[in-house]
């Protein structure tokens, strides 16, 4: 029996009909290979194909229903809801005063103490004292500093002239209903510095149970603040007449002690006066004086 002819070697470079070399048939070969494999059933040979979702299937799926959040409480309807809300109760929003307490001291069958907490409410932002007052306490004290908030307390601190931005005092001037308070007293009169204090206490409580007669002391005090403004009330010292007190009738009234005298311009006496006590005391003081003086002799307001 004759074998069979033995095949040339392989070159392991190239093979013999296509002159690409075998790992590059191979490469080309092998993911067709396995996409052919996969196709195939495991066990009983038949192809399949793999399965692609359907796209009308997904498109006729109902969507999940949305659920609505729960509305938060906005009691006053300014669409911020309470939790946010710095005034909940105030569709406006207007700015109001932190609500700070007051330890005031009270007579009733004995004397005591009571607090009143001061809210401010309203547009101009002012606090009621009405409960407060009733119990009629003779003075009122805050621990803490209060600084202005509402459109009245700002204008009460440009009207107290104050250095600073506390207005404590001008809380605690309203809330007490002292039975001896000076500034009630018939014939007071606000000093300089105190009219522009009652002023700026009446601009955050108009209604205080002495709130006329602080009025008429301001009236009065204002009437005083003119006069020595136009140099025709003044107290002890010497004065230029014509640049610093004007001529004229001038009077005081309950002095002990009192001396005065008219200068001329070497400083002698033109005319003088001394009493040890008196209810009132004249003088006139004329153009032509140079200078007057006086000692102990209390305030100067022009005669009427």
């Amino acid at each position: 029996m004759a074998l069979p002819p033995i095949p040339p070697p392989i070159d392991s470079r190239r093979n013999s009909f296509s002159g690409y070399t075998v790992r590059q048939a191979v490469g080309l070969l092998a993911p067709a290979l396995l996409t052919s494999l996969a196709l195939t059933a495991c066990g009983d040979g038949k192809a399949v194909t793999a399965a692609t979702p359907s796209a009308s299937a997904s498109a006729s799926a109902s969507p999940s229903p949305t659920i609505s959040p729960t509305p938060q409480p906005d009691r006053d309807g300014d669409g911020y809801p309470d939790f946010a809300d710095t005034y909940p109760d105030d569709p406006k929003n207007l700015p109001q005063q932190q609500p700070f307490t007051l330890t005031c001291d009270v007579e009733d069958d004995v004397i005591g103490t009571t607090e009143f907490t001061v809210t401010t409410t309203g547009a101009e932002g002012r606090a009621d004292f009405t409960a407060l007052w009733a119990q009629k306490p003779d003075s009122c004290e805050t621990e803490l500093a209060v600084y202005p908030v509402t459109t009245t307390e700002l204008a009460a601190l440009k009207t107290s002239k104050y250095d600073g931005n506390d207005i404590s005092v001008l809380y605690e001037i309203c809330a007490a209903v002292d039975p001896d308070d000076t500034y009630a007293e018939p014939d007071f009169a606000a000093s300089s510095e105190q009219i522009p204090e009652r002023n700026a206490a009446l601009l955050l409580c108009p209604k205080h149970p002495h709130a006329k007669k602080w009025k008429q002391a301001v009236k009065r005090g204002q009437v005083d603040v003119d006069l020595a403004a136009q140099g025709r009330l003044f107290g002890s010292g010497t004065f230029r007449v014509g640049k610093e007190i004007k001529p004229g009738t001038y009077v005081t009234t309950d002095v002990d002690g009192c001396y005065w005298e008219r200068q001329n311009s070497s400083g002698g006496t033109i005319d003088n006066y001394f009493t040890n006590s008196a209810r009132r005391v004249q003088v006139t003081i004329r153009s032509s004086d140079y200078a007057f003086s006086s000692e102990r002799c209390g305030e100067w307001r022009p005669a009427r």
